[in-house]
This record gives structure tokens, C-alpha cells and sequence, in this order.
């Protein structure tokens, strides 16, 4: 057709796969909700290549709730800390939770190509972490 009828032949469209919309949608909400829901932060799961997940990531980000990317489990240390991917692409590990003693309320997501397996794995070394400093509490 060349390129003169370029405008009747060719058509250009956001091409967002709905698991990745439902995700941007869900963090969307939880960003509105973070007063209601008293939201400490929101963990992002997935590889830090992914472009759709690090655009889960802006989300949070730019409505200032604090946030944190992560491509596996191992990036939450037993000492506390978490080791994570800025919106800017540097890996910086800082402290995690600021006040273990209080019940911690996450908003949680992952890219769409993300195991459930790594998001479990997450969320189980969050409740490890938080065990252990519940039992040292008394060892004192």
C-alpha cells in the first residue's frame, strides 16, 4: 500500500496484557487507599530487567508511599534489611521494617511473568523475619 495510505492500513495501540493491567489497576487502588488501609509499603516481586514491573513500581513512587522492588526472597535479610531496585535502576539495600513491634500492613504484587512460588517465598521470609524478632523480644 506505500506509505501514502499508511493511515488506512496501519493502527497503533496500547498492547498491555490485562494480567498487567489488573496489577497496575490493584496498586492504583492500594496507592488511593494508603490512609485507609494505614499501608506501611507495597513489596513488587520480579525481575529487575522487567520493564512492566519496574512500572509497578513508579506507581507507589510517585504518590510518595514507600516501596521496594525485589527479584527474589534472599533480598530480605535476616538483619532487617532489604536489598531492592530504586525507580532510578540502583540496587541499594537499606533498613526494612521500622517498627517490628507493630502488626505490618503491605500492599503485595508481581510482574505478570513472575513464579507465585517467588512471591510466597517472599511473603514467607517477611513473617520469618518478623517471628524471630517476636521470640528475641523475651531473650533479653
Amino acid at each position: 500500500y506505500g506509505p501514502k495510505d499508511v493511515g488506512q492500513h496501519y493502527m497503533e495501540f496500547d498492547t498491555i496484557c490485562d494480567a498487567t493491567q489488573e496489577r497496575q489497576d490493584a496498586v492504583h487502588e492500594l496507592v488511593e487507599n494508603k490512609s485507609e488501609l494505614d499501608l506501611d509499603f507495597i513489596l513488587v516481586v520480579g525481575g529487575w530487567d522487567s520493564s512492566n514491573t519496574a512500572h509497578l513500581l513508579e506507581i507507589p513512587h510517585k504518590a510518595d508511599v514507600r516501596s521496594f522492588h525485589i527479584n527474589r526472597a534472599d533480598c530480605i535479610g535476616a538483619d532487617n534489611t532489604i536489598t531492592h531496585r530504586t525507580v532510578d535502576g540502583e540496587i541499594v539495600t537499606e533498613p526494612f521494617i521500622l517498627d517490628m513491634d507493630k502488626d505490618v500492613v503491605m500492599g503485595v504484587t508481581s510482574g505478570a511473568s513472575t513464579p507465585d512460588a517467588a512471591v510466597q517465598d517472599s511473603l514467607s521470609q517477611i513473617f520469618i523475619l518478623k517471628k524471630v524478632h517476636k521470640g528475641s523480644e523475651g531473650s533479653d
